[in-house]
């Protein structure tokens, strides 16, 4: 009989023990590649990942994007520290809880999308501002 922690990695609700989960938000539609009108090299595209959701969800729907996706990649302790260590060294601008993913990582990491996740960044970026009018009711005026 599988414990509920168990379940909850078999669902992919939660990283193995000895894994971490990182998160990213990606807007498969966005062709740039910038953050507070700095260029990053090249060679960290698709590198980036943080351990806050909230970050990945914001990335996921900023812009009022409607295509953004939230996806999660578990990292074994040891790739942890290196993308960690090399987030701090690169002369970049940090985010709290960022990870650079090492580049022969991503080759053998699996990247996967929590579709959950992503319907709610998308329905986010939907409703936009009514969300701070006092949502559907705003929305309808009643």
């Amino acid at each position: 009989m599988l414990g509920i922690a168990s379940l909850a990695v078999r669902l992919g609700l939660r990283a193995a023990p000895g894994l971490t989960r990182v998160w990213r938000g990606v807007e498969p539609a966005h062709k740039g590649f910038s953050l507070a009108g700095k260029s990053y090299p090249s060679s960290l595209k698709g590198r980036f990942f943080t351990t806050n959701l909230g970050d990945a969800k914001w990335y996921a729907h900023r812009q009022g994007t409607k295509s953004g996706l939230v996806q999660y990649l578990d990292l074994p302790s040891k790739q942890f520290n290196i993308g960690t260590k090399l987030s701090e060294r690169l002369d970049i601008p940090k985010l709290g809880g960022q990870v650079i993913i090492p580049k022969k990582y991503m080759t053998s990491g699996d990247i996967s999308t929590d579709y959950i996740k992503t319907i709610a960044a998308r329905l986010r970026s939907i409703m936009g501002d009514h969300l701070n009018k006092g949502g559907l009711a705003g929305i309808l005026e009643v």
